[in-house]
């Protein structure tokens, strides 16, 4: 290891890297990947490396599109290009990719937290949104009940593929510990030591010279191997979409449905269902939510003590998934509570109603026995 050196002697110059924006999008309940691919220039993305130890059958269940969709306009002095990743739960994510560095002005590491926070400030969601409400019209035929959410979901990876001198990892981030934080911070000044532990508390690695700090809005990949680990950062961006649009249609459910249950219905109509449209549709709304969680969830299974899905297990934490997981998991048991309450009410109302109606009767067979006699 005599070509390696400390980290902390001077601040590395990025030989090769990229900065990358995700973007993700709901479009419908479900967009066919096959229309997708006989309608545009797209392909499949590409499977998971077997490298570190990733087994075979550890891959996506349904390989989503990927479109490139053209180059991105200056980012500084950064050149661009965006890219459309499909899925077929009904989810579009806009990636923009900017080179760190183009041979003429290399970038050092301490540079980064600048431009981290000229990346937040930038505010490239109206821009994403125009490129998948374009997108959306292109593919409109491929969709089911196509309709945009007006939910985003934004998230940031600092890809450093090499460096002039190279660097062991534990060097790298025990060295530069107070860079990569603001990174990830998306701030320039200096962090407490409490704040730069927390922000780098999830750094997972495999070999001597790659690592991964995952944060709640950004992510750093110091690694030449990355396009797997940049995969399954960008499907858990688009998970944690699918969550929070979820939890946000259940919760304008259940408010319609919770007023809806205090009323009562009409005991008069013995063979009717006041709650027909209303019990159907919360039958429905259970069902959909349940199929749409388990097809994301299956999307891609990592299991097992494999470097992915450390990965995925440390970004879903930070994530928050089992949180957004947690809640929607409640609100499913209100609307089977509501879906209960409704069906029991008219149940309890019919029956009463045909009640009455066998007294009505036996009053009036009572009635005519006594003029016949």
């Amino acid at each position: 290891m005599a070509d390696l050196v400390s980290a902390a002697e001077s601040a590395p110059v990025i030989q090769q890297g990229r900065l990358v924006a995700f973007f993700a999008f709901d479009l419908g309940y479900e967009i066919s990947l096959e229309q997708v691919g006989s309608m545009l220039a797209s392909s499949p993305m590409q499977p998971l490396s077997r490298k570190k130890q990733t087994p075979n059958y550890l891959q996506f269940a349904y390989r989503p599109q990927v479109l490139n969709l053209g180059e991105m306009e200056a980012f500084g002095e950064l050149r661009g290009e965006i890219q459309a990743t499909i899925f077929d739960f009904g989810a579009v994510s806009i990636a923009y990719h900017w080179l760190l560095s183009d041979g003429n002005k290399p970038l050092t590491l301490a540079e980064l937290p600048g431009l981290s926070q000229q990346m937040f400030d930038f505010n490239l969601e109206d821009h994403a949104r125009a490129q998948v409400k374009s997108l959306m019209a292109r593919i409109l035929p491929a969709i089911t009940r196509p309709e945009l959410s007006t939910l985003v979901e934004d998230y940031y990876v600092f890809v450093l593929e090499r460096f002039e001198t190279p660097l062991l990892a534990e060097d790298f981030l025990s060295g530069h510990s107070e860079t990569l934080a603001q990174i990830l911070q998306f701030d320039t000044q200096p962090l407490s030591q409490v704040q730069r532990v927390d922000t780098l508390s999830k750094a997972i690695s495999y070999y001597e010279r790659d690592l991964v700090l995952i944060d709640w809005n950004a992510s750093i990949i110091y690694d030449s191997d990355y396009i797997d680990t940049l995969n399954v950062l960008e499907l858990l961006n688009v998970e944690l979409l699918e969550a929070r649009y979820m939890d946000d249609q259940l919760d304008k459910r259940i408010k319609n449905y919770e007023r809806l249950s205090q009323k009562q219905p009409a005991w008069w109509m013995p063979l009717s269902l006041p709650y027909r449209q209303s019990i159907n549709e919360l039958a429905e709304l259970r069902i959909e939510s349940s199929v749409l969680a388990e097809r994301v969830d299956n999307s891609l299974k990592l299991i097992g003590d494999l470097y992915l899905a450390r990965v995925y297990s440390a970004a879903s934490e930070q994530f928050y998934l089992p949180t957004w997981d947690a809640s929607i998991s409640r609100k499913l048991d209100i609307i089977a509570n509501l879906y209960q309450i409704l069906t029991d009410r008219v149940s309890s109302s019919q029956g009463q109603t045909l009640e009455l109606i066998i007294i009505i009767l036996i009053v009036i067979e009572i009635f005519l026995s006594l003029l016949r006699g």
